[in-house]
């Protein structure tokens, strides 16, 4: 039977006490298998990130031209999609998708066209990237709908 503490999985009454050293299960049998050989470390190294810019940086809200919003759909089910990537491109601006598919993107003055357009491509894992040329003045909230990517990987 598993039992959950502190989110934690401890195993109870299937397997022996002596099994169970200090959280560790250990197989085979007599006392030099109840005794690690190695210390373990006090504390895991945390994961540090290359040093260097982020490959993506959230626009700044207020000094953009315009902000351009929308929603994101499964084509299929119609469904929202969570942690799609909107971004400018040719740029590393971008904004992710929240869990209602509701994206935000703030669009700096450079990266306007003279027509006030913008291009934004919206790409997601399992689904097929899509670029995207709209009107960053529209109070209209486009629906995008990503294709599934059914392409074998090889």
């Amino acid at each position: 039977m598993l039992t959950h503490s502190d989110n934690t999985c401890m195993l109870t009454n299937m397997l022996p006490a002596s099994l169970l050293l200090g959280g560790l299960l250990l197989y085979g049998a007599g006392a030099a298998a109840q005794q690690p050989t190695a210390p373990l470390p006090a504390t895991v190294p945390a994961y540090e990130p290359p040093p260097g810019k982020p490959y993506f940086t959230q626009p700044a809200e207020a000094g953009a031209a315009a902000v351009t919003a929308g929603l994101v759909v499964d084509n299929e089910t119609g469904q929202p999609l969570a942690g799609v990537t909107c971004w400018i491109r040719g740029t590393r601006l971008a904004v992710f998708t929240d869990c209602n598919g509701r994206y935000r993107l703030p669009v700096p003055a450079r990266y306007l066209s003279r027509r006030g357009q913008v291009k934004i491509t919206l790409s997601s894992i399992g689904f097929m990237g899509q670029a995207l040329r709209l009107d960053a003045r529209l109070t209209e909230q486009p629906v995008v709908r990503l294709l599934p990517d059914t392409r074998p990987l090889y």
